[in-house]
């Protein structure tokens, strides 16, 4: 079946997507990509919804399928939804061209999509700290996400998201003001995104806080707290005892976080943990003790 044709079928309401032709959809060159776009545009917007959650299960599942061409073009889509969609999708797209992108969506009309943008730009921080990034986008890349986290006109959910990918910049004096003052704000939320904050920074100073958070009343806190744990690695140790208790927490994504950082702090006390849980009658928790404790074993080769 000729391209065109093909994408007449895919923006057609009435057929089901198929698997072989949304395949199709990979790795397009800048001839293909143009054709594609002159059809999209002409879809309904439930469609190209649903063609870009598909394009991303597809994706997730396959991971020689290479959508980032088409997942870039659609951050330009007229809907708000389509737009967040395609952010999601470009997870594992490290390229500065990408980043360029999300950076300008910074400034797009709709706070959902500012917001997700934030969140997958957080990587981009986390490279830039390793200096994986130009220096001329490191630079960009934090003072426009310090100027999100400090500027009252943006919505309260697009500033705790620049603030969470200010964790990464640990040797940012302004980054690290930020994540205090979030914390003591009173909204929980705030807090949480100055916890998971913390741990992305992997600053002894967050310590005293992050253990803090592992006892908190509030289980988005808990949450946040023991995920934060991992992100420290094996300098998270010193904090097991707080993470223990909540491998029987009453909150299962509470317990599962728990479980994730085990995997990420390691060391043989976390092993012998993680080995109890891999036979666990719980076989959510079971599953999640038994991916940890192969990231552990992993480690110790």
């Amino acid at each position: 079946m000729a391209f065109e044709a093909q994408l007449a079928r895919l923006g057609d309401l009435g057929q089901p997507l198929a698997h072989s032709e949304l395949k199709q959809l990979a790795g397009l060159d800048p001839a293909s990509l143009k054709a594609f776009w002159q059809s999209w545009v002409q879809f309904p917007a439930e469609r190209r919804l649903e063609l870009i959650l598909a394009l991303n299960a597809l994706g997730e599942d396959n991971v020689d399928f290479d959508f980032h061409p088409v997942l870039r073009a659609c951050l330009s889509d007229t809907d708000a939804q389509v737009r967040t969609a395609a952010i999601a999708g470009l997870w594992e797209d490290e390229s500065e061209r990408t980043l360029e992108r999300l950076v300008t969506l910074i400034d797009d009309e709709v706070g959902e999509v500012r917001a997700a943008a934030l969140v997958a730009l957080a990587p981009f921080a986390c490279r830039a700290e390793l200096g994986e990034l130009t220096a001329t986008n490191a630079q960009r890349l934090f003072t426009t996400l310090l100027s999100v986290a400090t500027d009252p006109e943006q919505p309260f959910e697009v500033r705790r998201r620049a603030i969470e990918a200010l964790g990464y910049f640990a040797n940012a004096p302004e980054a690290q003001a930020m994540i205090g003052r979030a914390y003591a704000h009173t909204e929980s939320p705030m807090r949480e995104s100055a916890v998971l904050a913390m741990g992305r920074s992997m600053r002894p100073t967050w310590f005293p806080y992050i253990e803090r958070e592992l006892k908190s009343p509030v289980a988005a806190l808990r949450y946040e707290a023991a995920h934060a744990v991992g992100e420290l690695g094996e300098d998270g140790r010193p904090l097991l005892p707080g993470l223990v208790r909540l491998l029987e927490d009453d909150d299962t994504e509470v317990a599962l976080a728990a479980i994730w950082s085990l995997g990420q702090v390691g060391g043989a006390g976390a092993r012998r943990i993680l080995e109890r849980l891999a036979r666990s009658k719980d076989a959510t928790r079971r599953q999640s003790a038994a991916d940890a404790l192969a990231e552990v074993l992993t480690d110790e080769l």
